[in-house]
C-alpha cells in the first residue's frame, strides 16, 4: 500500500486548518493581474433536466442532469487539484479529484476552475451578476464582501433552501461564521487561522513566572493574573535605569480586539445579537479601560516601535499577541522553549475565546442559472474532515512536526471550536474610525468614554451606509 505524505506546499496549510482551515490571510490580496471579465453568452441556457428518484432513506430526491453544462467555481488561487501535476499530488489532492470527477458524472456536468484576482473578487462578482452570468456559480468571498453588503443586495444564495444542512458533518465555524440573519450562506471543510498569545517559556522559567498554559487549564488565565504577571516580567536587567524586557508586545488594534472580544463585548454586535454600534456598552467599555491602562497605567508593553515579532524573538518581551501561523518565524530564529495560550478570560466572560476579522467561504451566486445543482456540487466535492478520518491523521502528524510541544497542540485545538468572527470590516472607512480610537487610548490622549463617544456617529454613518 501506497504510504500517502503532504506535499511541502500544503502542509503548513493543512496544519493551520487543523479543524481549521487558513482563512482570510488572503495571502495574495491584489498582488496578481485580475483577468478580463466573463463575456455574458447570448444564448439562453437550457433548463436543466430532473427527475426524481427515492433514496434509501425513502425520501424523494430531485436527481439534476445538467446536460453537459458547465460549473464555475471562482478563487483567488489555483484551486483546481487537475491542475497539480500527478507526480506531485498529495493524498488531498486525489481525493479531491475523485470527489469532482463523482460530481461531473453525477450531474452530467463539467467542472471549471478560474482564478481572478482578490482585489477584483467582488467587482468582477457583482459586475458579472448583474450582466446575467455570474464569473461563477461557486464564488469564494471574503465574510466581510458577504455580511451584510452582498447578501443584502441579493448576489449571494441562501443555502438552507438548496442543500441540508448537516451540523454533524459540517465545523462549528462554518455554521456560526457563515450563517446571518438566521440564515446559511458560506460552506467550508474548516476554519481560520487561531490567533493567541505566544510566550518564552524557557523566559518564564527564568524569572520564576507561573505558565499561562497550566493558568489556563485550570481556569485561573484572567486579566488580573495576565497583568500580574506583565508587571513581574517588565524588567530592567542591566541596572542601568531602563527597561530592557516587557511583559508584552503586539499590534495595538490586535490587542484591542483582544480585550473587547475576551470580555464577551463586541465593535458592533449587542447582546441580541442585533448589528449595532456596541463599543459604549458595559462590557466593550470595562474592555477599553484595560486596554487603556496597559499602555498608560502599568507600561507593561514594548511601544519602543520595533517589530513586536522580532522584539520577541529577541527575547525582549516575554509574551507575544500573534497568529499561530509565525511558528516557522519563531523556530527558525529561537532557541528558547515556547508557549502559545488563549488571551486571558475578562471579568464578563465565562469562557477562552479567540477571534479574527479574516475568514472567507465558498458562496453560491444567486443569478446562477444552476445554483441549485452548483450548492448541492459544493456540499459533494468538500472534504469534509469529520468524513475522512485519514486526513485528519495526516494533519495531526502535521502538527506534531510543526508545533513543539502538546501544550501549544492542544491549544490550538481548543480554539477550533471557540472562535468568534469580527464583522466590522464590512462597512467602509469603519476600520480607519476605529483605529483613530484605539490609537488615542493608546496613547493617553483621549479617555476611553471620549474616544469612543466621538467615534460613535462617524461609526453608525458607516453601518447605514451598508445596511440601508
Amino acid at each position: 500500500m501506497q504510504k500517502w505524505t503532504l506535499s511541502k506546499g500544503i502542509v503548513l496549510l493543512l496544519v493551520l486548518a487543523l479543524v481549521l482551515v487558513m482563512a482570510g490571510c488572503s495571502g495574495n490580496n491584489g498582488q496578481e493581474e485580475a483577468p478580463g471579465k466573463e463575456t455574458v453568452k447570448e444564448t439562453a441556457t437550457p433548463a436543466p433536466e430532473t427527475t426524481e428518484e427515492k433514496p434509501d432513506d425513502g425520501a424523494v430526491e430531485e436527481k439534476i442532469d445538467l446536460g453537459g453544462q458547465t460549473i464555475k467555481i471562482g478563487a483567488w488561487w489555483d484551486a483546481d487539484p487537475r491542475a497539480v501535476k500527478e507526480e506531485e499530488r498529495s493524498l488531498i489532492d486525489e481525493l479531491q479529484i475523485e470527489l469532482i470527477e463523482k460530481a461531473e458524472k453525477k450531474y452530467n456536468a463539467k467542472i471549471e476552475y478560474v482564478k481572478v484576482d482578490y482585489g477584483q473578487m467582488v467587482e468582477q462578482f457583482t459586475t458579472t451578476s448583474l450582466g446575467g452570468e455570474p464569473f461563477a456559480d461557486i464564488v469564494r468571498l471574503e465574510l466581510f464582501w458577504m455580511f451584510p453588503k452582498l447578501v443584502n443586495d441579493g448576489f449571494v444564495a441562501e443555502l438552507d433552501d438548496l442543500l441540508k444542512i448537516d451540523s454533524e458533518k459540517m465545523p462549528k465555524w462554518m455554521l456560526e461564521g457563515g450563517a446571518y440573519n438566521g440564515k446559511q450562506y458560506g460552506l467550508v471543510d474548516g476554519g481560520p487561522s487561531p490567533f493567541g498569545l505566544w510566550y518564552n517559556k524557557t523566559l518564564f522559567q527564568s524569572m520564576g513566572l507561573e505558565d499561562p498554559y497550566a493558568l489556563q487549564q485550570s481556569g485561573e488565565w484572567t486579566w488580573d493574573k495576565f497583568l500580574e504577571i506583565a508587571k513581574a516580567a517588565t524588567k530592567d536587567t542591566d541596572g542601568d535605569g531602563k527597561v530592557d524586557v516587557y511583559g508584552i508586545a503586539g499590534n495595538p488594534k490586535e490587542i484591542f480586539h483582544q480585550y473587547i472580544y475576551s470580555n464577551n463585548g463586541a465593535v458592533d454586535v449587542a447582546e441580541d445579537g442585533s448589528y449595532k454600534f456596541s463599543l459604549d456598552s458595559p462590557n466593550a467599555m470595562e474592555a477599553s479601560q484595560a486596554y487603556y491602562d496597559l499602555y498608560n497605567t502599568h507600561k507593561v508593553i514594548d511601544v519602543s516601535g520595533e517589530d513586536h515579532n522580532q522584539q520577541f524573538i529577541k527575547g525582549k518581551t516575554a509574551m507575544v499577541t500573534a497568529f499561530t501561523w509565525e511558528i516557522g518565524n519563531y523556530k527558525e530564529n529561537m532557541t528558547d522553549e515556547l508557549g502559545f495560550v488563549f488571551w486571558p478570560r475578562g471579568p464578563k466572560a465565562d469562557d477562552y475565546g479567540t477571534n479574527t476579522p479574516f475568514g472567507n467561504m465558498w458562496a453560491i451566486a444567486k443569478m446562477s442559472k444552476n445554483a441549485e445543482a452548483a450548492a448541492k456540487i459544493l456540499d459533494e466535492i468538500s472534504l469534509w474532515r469529520s468524513q475522512y478520518p485519514e486526513i485528519q491523521a495526516l494533519i495531526d502528524e502535521s502538527m506534531e512536526n510543526t508545533y513543539p510541544s502538546p501544550e501549544i497542540i492542544d491549544t490550538i485545538k481548543q480554539m477550533g471550536n471557540k472562535i468568534t468572527y469580527i464583522s466590522y470590516y464590512a462597512y467602509p472607512e469603519a476600520e480607519k474610525i476605529i483605529e483613530g480610537a484605539f490609537n488615542n487610548m493608546k496613547d493617553g490622549k483621549e479617555t476611553p468614554a471620549t474616544a469612543i463617544e466621538k467615534i460613535k456617529p462617524q461609526f453608525e454613518a458607516a453601518m447605514n451606509q451598508v445596511m440601508k
